[in-house]
């Protein structure tokens, strides 16, 4: 989150739903998990008769249905659908979908959410959010966590919920289609409906994790975002109502405030039940009758609010937005207007993407302009919203090279008022149109594979948008006709009618606000207005460049791994091929080469060589194109590539379809045998810079950069260069590092996805097997793998400059490591859950000090001995000082006392429910199993071996890690917070 003009506050009041969110989900640390079957749970509520309310006020039971989108429009809904209304005014909507199988997505759609509050409200809707978890009709508050992980289901990853500005969404994952996990499932959404307890003890309980969760979402951006809106909606209700509340309220609101805004907006005419999964349409739309159907309305409902005024201003009305921790210095020009609601039919997508077309041609003439040398522009992007089908926003959006804002603003009038004057170029119609028609093309090849979770996020999202849910055949069909009318003339005159209004504001947000600086933009803007623009230029279109690589290679060895569904070729040229045809994600194919030896190699006293040399590279396009040439080249085709640079490798990756494969291999040869280092790759480096350095200045992205060095006993390949040294990094630097080993290094390719091998074999052949003989084995580099950890137990501070009341105490345990020690790495992976639930009810809902504790096993593939268990709680800067000695007791508790077989079983069943899931996703295939699989053929066994292994885990096994690694003498505590 780097700047906060208005494009940007429109992402984030979009994003609101997953930044105030329930509980984060927590990364996977390890490789996925297996499976187990559920286990038996206590008998559920017989579904088949009315369920009890825990609301009082039942006088309403039939209202009059809300129709579907459909019903207004031309466009039919997907026919696997079933869309369906409840007496009581619930609709619901159902879609069987196989994949992953044996598995359903739930959804809770609730339209309502911060902008139903009152005064004396505010934060209550999210705060609700919290509660309906502590405590209801049938799971008291410690039951209802420890119940879902029995059945499999991870508090965060499977069970969440967020809350927005106009609604709040539940969300269960359930990892199996047992009778007691539907049954925890149903029963656990009505009781989020109108079965919430909401006691005044456990509200008092939950105002600590919200006051926290507040302190962990604080940030200048956020801040400056609130003072954005108040700018250019002063009289909306928006401004006054972000999710996340007044501290008055969360810390004092009693309990009928609570109430009043739960028994009046959770009705059942505000709800949406999804059900998406492995399951039997009708089945569903009897269980959903027989769960929901009993459900009132109260007699006294709540009504939407009126969010207020909408005024243009006259002319253009300037803001300046100053604060010294903003990380870039932003210029937008920003169009706000009330949006009348349209029916989502046909000729309004068809509107909305001829406009869309004409923003992203704009966007593209920004990111041309930002690649010039000495240009002022670092960024530049034109887009539009809606807001709650309230207000619509327009927003052109620059980020200026070295605080460069004065230089920026007759840039942007200039470019927008070129769009205006002549409109857009022949060639960049047909590159945006290329590219969006093939996005649907796209989605029509993938339906078949579409994840279930996936789509019961999109029906959610539909819900308050109005859209109309259909088929992506159906999009296609729209698409291609509206493409088809949509000329240079279409494109010039929606853009001109979207920006035709009676002012604009013109917004400027930067470290420090220069004297008279409104007054300034707008001079600047007006002048810039005098001066004539000429037509764009035409650029003309020249073929992909690379289609030869010489003569074609041949294979020397071919082995068959049946049993994983994986081939292993050895080409001529000694490169290593994996491939496994899979039907997971149908029309795709993903593809990884691992090179070289990656930060093993890394020049010593060169900190961030890396971050530089990738983005020299990245950005220098090929020898015979530049990236900007590339993106007109290929579009319209499924082809990318990106280079990364990792701890013992440097990995080439894309992803692509059959019908472009030949392309695909042909670019990810063609980058590594002829990247162009060009300098504008340099000058956009350089102009991030100095945004970098303001984050790790400013935000916890620095202590944590220097903690990370720390761990690595200041390694310099892991420490944080100066600002000076950064910038004086070269081309040749990246390229007398990185040119030999994509040259020679060690190359093992893998391939996953929709292919036959016979049918990319030749292709295959034509372009890695041509290339020149490569390094048989990889670098053994032993001296390179050593690193030096910090001596236990031991305390340390890192800080840094903000007024952000925000800390993050760590806690860590040094450990065996990860590289030849995977059966101990999973038993680790497992005590970090056991561990971080106890971090859980102790910080989280016992003291009310952290809004998500979390904890887990951490280590390196490719360091000796590098590893550790963490335990890690965001929280007030004086409270680091409780939080390092609660995390610390609670783990030396575990290593003295050890942990319980439920403890053991909750940990376990959630990691397990993930394997089948796992095993139809090719990204756990490619990264995890494949990538390295003929340099270290142990990892083929590892992956056989996975499930079983997981399921031998014993509680044994546990408590001895955690008696071996994690007394309180072994412990690390470190804190990050702001300088005093």
């Amino acid at each position: 989150m780097q700047k906060a003009t208005p494009l940007v506050l429109v992402l984030l009041l979009a994003a609101t739903a997953t930044y105030l969110s329930v509980r984060p989900k927590k990364a996977v640390l390890t490789d996925p998990p297996p499976v187990a079957q559920a286990e038996a749970s206590a008998p559920a509520p017989d579904l088949s008769k009315p369920q009890p309310t825990a609301k009082t006020d039942t006088a309403v039971a039939k209202v009059a249905p809300k129709p579907w989108p459909q019903a207004s429009s031309d466009i039919a809904p997907d026919a696997a659908a079933t869309f369906g209304t409840l007496e009581n005014g619930m609709r619901y909507i159902i879609y069987p979908n196989a994949e992953p199988p044996k598995r359903v997505s739930l959804r809770l759609h609730i339209s309502a959410g911060s902008l139903m509050e009152a005064n004396d409200q505010r934060g209550i809707a999210h705060f609700l959010e919290h509660m309906v978890f502590n405590g209801s009709k049938n799971y008291t508050a410690a039951e209802l966590i420890p119940k879902m992980q029995r059945l499999g289901i991870q508090f965060g990853a499977h069970a969440n919920a967020y809350t927005s500005f106009d609604e709040t969404v539940y969300m269960l994952d359930l990892p199996d289609l047992s009778a007691d996990t539907l049954n925890l499932g149903f029963t656990v959404m009505r009781d989020f409906g109108d079965g919430a307890l909401l006691t005044a003890d456990e509200i008092d309980k939950e105002r600590g994790v919200i006051l926290s969760e507040k302190v962990s979402r604080d940030s200048v951006s956020f801040r400056l975002m609130e003072q954005q809106f108040a700018a250019i909606l002063p009289d909306s209700l928006v401004t006054n109502r972000f999710p996340i509340g007044t501290e008055e309220v969360i810390k004092a609101a009693p309990r009928d405030r609570f109430l009043d805004l739960y028994t009046r907006f959770y009705t059942p005419e505000r709800m949406t039940f999804i059900v998406v999964g492995d399951i039997d349409p009708k089945e569903i739309q009897t269980r959903v009758e027989a769960t929901f159907s009993s459900m009132t309305n109260p007699s006294a409902a709540g009504k939407n609010p009126e969010l207020g005024a909408i005024k243009q201003p006259e002319g253009i009305k300037a803001s300046v937005f100053a604060d010294k921790e903003v990380s870039s210095t932003d210029v937008s020009l920003t169009l706000v207007r009330p949006y009348t609601p349209k029916p989502d039919t046909a000729a309004v997508r068809a509107e909305r993407m001829t406009l869309g077309i004409a923003h992203s041609i704009l966007s593209r003439r920004f990111e041309r302009l930002s690649k010039i040398e000495g240009s002022a522009i670092a960024t530049g992007s034109a887009s539009e919203n809606v807001l709650f089908n309230y207000a619509e926003i327009g927003s052109i959006d620059i980020t200026a090279a070295d605080d460069r804002w004065q230089e920026v603003v007759p840039l942007l009038e200039q470019e927008f008022r070129r769009a205006l004057e002549y409109g857009f170029t022949a060639a960049e119609l047909a590159e945006a149109k290329s590219n969006l028609l093939n996005a649907y093309e796209q989605q029509v090849k993938q339906k078949a594979t579409r994840k279930s979770e996936g789509i019961a996020t999109v029906l959610a999202r539909s819900i308050n948008d109005d859209s109309v849910f259909s088929d992506p055949v159906t999009d296609l069909e729209i698409a291609r006709k509206a493409l088809d009318s949509i000329d240079l003339a279409a494109c010039h005159d929606s853009f001109k009618k979207f920006w035709d209004a009676t002012g604009h504001h013109l917004i400027l947000t930067t470290k420090e606000k220069p004297e008279n600086s409104d007054k300034e933009l707008v001079s600047l803007f007006e002048e810039s207005r005098g001066k004539p623009v000429e037509a764009p230029a035409a650029r003309e279109l020249t073929p992909f460049g690379y289609t030869n690589f010489g003569k074609p290679g041949t294979i020397t060895s071919r082995k068959e791994v049946k049993d994983l569904g994986i081939t292993q070729l050895v080409l001529s040229n000694q490169i290593r091929v994996n491939l496994k045809p899979t039907d997971f994600e149908k029309g795709r194919i993903r593809l990884l080469a691992r090179i070289g030896s990656g930060k093993l190699t890394q020049p010593k006293d060169t900190p961030m060589l890396d971050a530089f040399a990738t983005a020299v590279f990245e950005g220098g396009g090929l020898g015979k194109h530049s990236n900007d040439d590339l993106q007109q080249i290929l579009a319209g085709r499924n082809v990318d590539t990106a280079l990364s640079i990792g701890e013992d490798a440097f990995t080439l990756g894309g992803s692509t379809t059959p019908a472009d494969f030949t392309t695909q291999v042909q670019l990810m040869c063609a980058s590594l045998t002829d990247p162009g280092y060009r300098d504008e790759g340099l000058w956009q480096f350089q102009k991030a810079i100095p945004m970098i350095y303001q984050q790790l200045k400013h935000t916890p992205a620095g202590p944590q950069q220097e903690m990370d060095a720390w761990l690595h006993g200041g390694d310099s390949r892991f420490s944080v260069a100066t600002e000076k040294q950064l910038a004086a990094y070269t081309i040749a630097d990246a390229k007398k590092w990185l040119a030999p080993e994509l040259a020679k290094g060690y190359l093992e390719l893998s391939i996953v996805g929709d292919f036959e091998i016979e049918k990319i074999t030749p292709d295959l052949l034509a372009s890695f097997g041509a290339l020149p003989p490569r390094a048989a084995t990889p670098a053994a580099l032993a001296d390179m793998r050593k690193i030096r950890f910090p001596n236990a137990p031991g305390v340390k501070t890192f800080t840094y400059d903000s007024k952000i009341p925000q800390g993050v105490a760590s806690t860590l345990w040094k450990t065996d490591g990860l590289r030849g020690n995977q059966p101990e790495f999973r038993r680790l992976n497992i005590l970090g859950e056991i561990y971080g639930d106890r971090l859980r009810e102790e910080i989280r809902e016992k003291l009310g000090a952290s809004y998500s504790p979390n904890a887990g096993a951490d280590g390196s593939d490719a360091f000796e001995g590098f590893g550790y268990v963490i335990g890690q709680s965001v929280g007030k800067p004086e409270d680091l000082d409780l939080l390092l000695k609660t995390m610390r007791e609670l783990a030396d508790t575990f290593a003295t006392q050890g942990a319980t077989d439920d403890e053991l079983d909750r940990a376990l069943k959630p990691t397990l429910g993930q394997l089948d899931k796992s095993l139809r996703d090719n990204s756990y295939w490619l990264g995890t199993v494949m990538s390295q699989s003929q340099a270290d053929p142990k990892r083929l066994e590892l992956a056989r071996g996975r499930e079983a292994d997981y399921r031998s885990i014993t509680l044994k096994e546990i408590n001895a890690l955690a008696k071996k690694y994690l007394r309180a003498e072994n412990a690390l505590l470190i804190s990050i917070k702001p300088a005093e």
